[in-house]
């Protein structure tokens, strides 16, 4: 996911510590990839290959992977970050793009960081850096499985993690807040969500620029922004489940809908 967003930044971050970079994009973001990619050769003057692979498609994750490695040899760091977003009550949104996210925001995330993880441990270090978000601690209502699959793609990253210890390999995760990139311009999304007047939008580039540090660090979780962490990561393991669920009803709404 290295045309836009998040994960454009977290290539240029990357590419100012020095590293080779293979970026991944749908076939539709082909020609912004290869724009990115003369900057980034140019600014920097490492080398950096793209390949754009649908990862809805079937063996889509598994190909990608199998390319980058063919071209690259050993990973040291792969970077987990595509996604897509759908807005709306779950039983009025459609089944199939449902089921598409499901495969981007999982299977997509899942399969690269399976194959990765088996060639690091044999080589005894490597990292894994998936970019989850806030929205994997708590209920969204409004894009349920969008935040179902964040709570999944969160809770195999740490797990695993766990099982990783002595091994030399770590599996990080970043968890910023709704951030200004595509992903909220897509079809359907609301311009606003109450929810931004409580923690506004971040900027891609600093959520990148803080993500790499903490990743640098050894940070196994990190979320951007003091606020975020005490809402995130403290507020919900205090108030009852139920009342998250109802707070999310709320906040995520587009903001003057329903009153």
């Amino acid at each position: 996911g290295a045309s836009s967003g998040i994960g454009k930044a977290l290539s240029e971050c990357f590419a100012q510590e020095g590293a080779r970079l293979f970026l991944g994009c749908h076939p539709s973001e082909k020609k912004a990839l290869e724009e990115w990619m003369k900057d980034l050769r140019a600014r920097f003057g490492k080398p950096v290959k793209g390949f754009a692979v649908d990862l809805a498609a079937d063996g889509g994750p598994e190909r990608l992977y199998r390319m980058v490695v063919k071209a690259a040899g050993k990973l040291d760091v792969l970077v987990n970050n595509a996604g897509i977003m759908v807005y709306g009550n779950f039983h009025e949104l459609g089944l199939e793009r449902q089921r598409q996210l499901l495969r981007v925001n999982g299977e997509a995330y899942l399969t690269p960081m399976r194959l990765a993880l088996a060639d690091m441990v044999a080589t005894g270090g490597g990292r894994v850096l998936t970019v989850s978000s806030v929205s994997a601690f708590q209920p969204s209502a409004h894009h349920a499985v969008y935040g179902a699959t964040k709570a999944f793609v969160q809770s195999l990253s740490e797990a695993v993690n766990q099982e990783l210890r002595g091994t030399g390999v770590m599996v990080c995760t970043l968890c910023p807040s709704y951030t200004d990139t595509p992903l909220l311009k897509a079809e359907g999304f609301p311009k606003r969500l109450r929810w931004y007047w409580i923690s506004g939008l971040a900027d891609p580039e600093t959520i990148a620029r803080k993500g790499v540090g903490a990743f640098k660090r050894g940070k196994a979780v990190y979320i951007p922004g003091l606020r975020n962490w005490l809402i995130h990561a403290v507020l919900q393991r205090i108030i009852p489940r139920r009342l998250a669920g109802a707070i999310s009803w709320v906040v995520l709404r587009q903001t003057g809908q329903g009153g």
